[in-house]
């Protein structure tokens, strides 16, 4: 059994392991980017066209900062409201089809919004009155976060990918050896014809 550099154990440790585990974290962290900044607001958006406004009275209304540990990258507006539909009385906490986050500019413009004394339109679902919004308008700040988010999904695909083509020609080191070279020898026909050629 020939030796082989600890150096050539780490690169393929690196490149058939910890490649593929990086690109399966980063893979799920991009489709789930997506999701969340794309997929969900576009269909709720497409969803609430049919709901119906009521009006909504303010409790209150607060900005949360963002935070890398609950994967909120910009600032979120938390609301809560109270409503009537169908001589019921709801109470709400949606603020738009982003869940309140969006630039910080942008929250702060909102908040001035609900806060200045007038009356607010909840938009409510008929069939399922306790579901409510404040805004039903899609956010274009929001969403183009999910155009990053589908570049780490994309490298993280691609790094998985890697990590399959490197493990289908696996072998342990040691049991590789150089390839040989076969050589054939010319039979006197072969060698005859190659001096009539001469």
């Amino acid at each position: 059994m020939r030796r082989v550099p600890l150096k050539q154990y780490l690169l393929e440790a690196v490149i058939r392991v910890a490649l593929p585990l990086l690109g399966v974290v980063l893979l799920v962290a991009g489709l789930l980017g997506v999701v969340s900044f794309g997929v969900v607001p576009t269909l709720d958006a497409m969803r609430s066209r049919q709901w119906t406004p009521v009006v909504a009275t303010l409790d209150w209304a607060r900005i949360e900062p963002a935070t890398v540990a609950r994967s909120r990258p910009l600032p979120t507006l938390a609301v809560r409201y109270s409503y009537r539909y169908g001589g019921v009385d709801f109470v709400g906490r949606r603020n738009d089809l982003h869940f309140g986050l969006d630039t910080p500019s942008a929250v702060q413009a909102r908040l001035r919004q609900v806060e200045d004394g007038r009356a607010l339109t909840a938009w409510v679902n008929p069939a399922a009155p306790e579901q409510a919004m404040l805004d039903r308008s899609l956010h274009w700040g929001v969403l183009l976060l999910s155009i990053p988010a589908a570049l780490v999904a994309l490298i993280g695909g691609l790094l998985v990918f890697g990590g399959m083509v490197a493990w289908n020609d696996w072998r342990p080191l040691w049991r590789r050896q150089p390839e040989a070279v076969v050589v054939v020898p010319a039979d006197e026909g072969d060698a005859d014809e190659l001096d009539t050629l001469k």
